[in-house]
């Protein structure tokens, strides 16, 4: 278990904070879990090796942002440029139960590897797996991405979608020489892996797309 207090995040929300963006510490997240990986032997020449992660985090504290210019508070009236009464913001941080950013519940990866020999060559085969869970780019302050694709922020909330990944390899050895061929995102999963709004246009960063590949290795 792990208690992430007064947690630094950024803020850009004109509707409600002004245009203004500013970074600012305020919420506090519980974050319970278990990880673990693994080797092991199933049979003469077979391995497999693995990781996975179970993490659930949740914001536990909903601060204000105090309005506590005693100069702005003494006239009721005063308003912000915006047209907004100056006042303290309730939830400012997002709601209590919210999740951190980029932080995916469930993670795994898996690899199994057979190799033998054969006189002096020696072979190989690999096949691995990779998941990642769905997870969220900002803290639930943000907003999300309004209906119409309209962008008034640089910190539009997106969630992340889960997706996996495959990848397998071949190779042989024999003395100095040795070769291999692989391929990389095998189903060629097409997946967003972050998305923002940074330039006030929505962009992702995606999967690397499937790569298939040769290694010739000589060591001297």
């Amino acid at each position: 278990q792990e208690d992430w207090q007064d947690v630094q995040i950024n803020l850009f929300n004109p509707g409600v904070l002004g245009n203004i963006g500013f970074g600012t510490n305020g919420p506090t997240y519980r974050v319970r879990g278990v990880e673990t990986s693994f080797i092991a032997v199933l049979a003469a020449g077979l391995t497999a090796q693995g990781g996975m992660s179970w993490n659930s985090s949740s914001q536990t504290n909903s601060p204000y942002l105090i309005a506590n210019n005693p100069e702005l508070l003494a006239d009721p009236t005063t308003k912000a440029l915006y047209g907004q009464p100056i006042t303290s913001i309730k939830n400012v941080f997002g709601p209590l139960g919210t999740p951190s950013a980029n932080s995916p519940p469930f993670q795994f990866n898996l690899r199994l590897r057979y190799q033998w020999s054969i006189d002096s060559y020696h072979a190989f085969l690999q096949a691995g797996a990779t998941h990642t869970a769905h997870s969220y780019t900002q803290a639930g302050v943000n907003p999300a991405l309004s209906t119409g694709g309209s962008v008034s922020t640089t910190l539009v909330r997106f969630e992340n979608p889960p997706y996996s990944q495959y990848d397998a390899s071949a190779g042989v050895a024999k003395d100095d020489w040795s070769a291999e061929l692989y391929v990389q995102n095998l189903t060629n999963v097409n997946a967003s892996v972050f998305t923002s709004t940074t330039q006030f246009v929505p962009a992702e960063t995606i999967t690397r797309p499937r790569v298939f590949g040769i290694k010739l290795g000589h060591k001297f």
